[in-house]
């Protein structure tokens, strides 16, 4: 019971670090093409988020179980 618990608390950890690491390399593109923040928020983490989901309809397309993924 422990064991889960202490792994739970670690992959929250990563995801919270990942997140900011993602947060500022987007940040960091922004600045370095001179692309307001705004867009890149809308379209480079938005696309990013989403791509999670994308990959799992495709995947259940091509193995004919797309009512299944919904």
């Amino acid at each position: 019971m422990i064991i889960p618990g202490i792994l739970f608390v670690l992959g929250l950890l990563c995801l919270i670090k990942g997140g900011d690491w993602f947060v500022d390399a987007a940040t960091w593109i922004a600045e370095a093409f001179g692309i307001p923040k705004f867009i890149v928020g809308a379209t480079v983490v938005s696309f990013a988020t989403t791509f999670p989901e994308l990959l799992v309809s495709i995947f259940a397309a091509l193995d004919a179980r797309a009512a299944e993924a919904l």
